[in-house]
């Protein structure tokens, strides 16, 4: 995520580490002691730990030299990368003195609040789990994992002093974004397509789903108010129903278009400063891709196709 000053591309010119994670929580987990498994067995869960000692690897081996820092991750990357822009940012800040140049990126991370196309719920570890909306499983694992607030939690205290009475919501990227101090330029489609197949639970191919999959994208700008708010960040948003979106060629517009740019195009103005506000925000105003204008293979149809 090191743009070019131009907006041509990306920079190969930087070092990047890259950290798989397999917590199922973001990285924000930890439990002193094992969680029983249902069945039998047992799982440990230590996803802030391995953030912290990651990151402290990386500034005892180069990182603290440093003169620009992105932190920025894809989907529950992304999410990760909005819980903890700003302990990383501090951390970057206190052990690299050279490094004026703090941002985050954050990819299709923006889980929205919402709740599935049926209404439907379910019971923790059984088959009916499947059915349960997002935010249900969200609380859980704030409660399985034990996320906890401050130096030793994996999530904000900022978070939690805004949230105090429903603290669970600081795992939800909407929830906690307004808290985060470190500028951050988003990347995510008002139609993300695992969230309408996973949140929404929806296939889309009846009427009543395609109408309420145009219901989702406008709820996914009502959540995104608080991030256009913000002046110091800044967002690109598709109407391509993606997930793995071509960020390289997608516009907010017509292909073809005079003066048209990228979505890393817009993320290098905002990175260097040439934008700021709400000229950093750009949404696709369309419905589902482009209203049919995008032919992006990534696209997936819509109305998708009965079986």
């Amino acid at each position: 995520m090191n743009p070019k000053e131009d907006g041509s591309g990306m920079d190969d010119d930087c070092n990047c580490l890259y950290m798989p994670y397999g917590d199922g929580a973001s990285f924000s987990g930890f439990r002193k002691d094992v969680w029983p498994v249902p069945g039998g067995g047992n799982l440990t869960f230590r996803g802030i730990k391995n953030m912290d000692a990651t990151i402290a690897w990386a500034l005892a081996h180069g990182l603290d030299k440093s003169t620009e820092f992105v932190l920025t991750g894809g989907s529950a990357g992304g999410l990760s990368t909005f819980l903890h822009a700003d302990r990383v940012a501090a951390k970057v800040a206190a052990a690299a003195p050279g490094c004026k140049h703090i941002r985050a990126a954050p990819v299709v991370g923006y889980f929205l609040d919402h709740d599935n196309f049926k209404h439907s719920s379910g019971t923790p570890n059984t088959p009916s789990w499947g059915q349960a909306n997002y935010t249900t499983w969200m609380k859980y694992i704030y409660k399985m994992q034990n996320l906890t607030f401050g130096t030793d939690g994996g999530l904000t205290a900022a978070c939690e002093a805004e949230h105090s009475n429903a603290p669970g919501l600081c795992f939800m990227s909407p929830h906690m974004q307004d808290t985060i101090k470190t500028p951050f330029f988003m990347f995510n489609s008002k139609y993300d397509a695992w969230q309408l197949g996973s949140e929404f639970q929806s296939s889309w191919t009846t009427a009543a789903e395609q109408a309420g999959v145009l219901q989702y994208g406008k709820d996914f700008l009502a959540q995104l108010a608080p991030v256009q708010a913000e002046p110091k960040n800044g967002a690109m948003i598709t109407s391509c129903i993606c997930h793995g979106c071509s960020w390289g060629t997608l516009t907010t517009g017509a292909a073809g278009i005079e003066g048209a740019k990228t979505s890393y195009q817009h993320y290098a103005d905002w990175y260097y400063g040439r934008t700021t506000g709400a000229d950093s925000v750009h949404i696709d105003t369309r419905t589902p891709n482009g209203g049919g204008a995008i032919k992006d293979p990534h696209c997936k149809p819509f109305p998708a196709p009965s079986n």
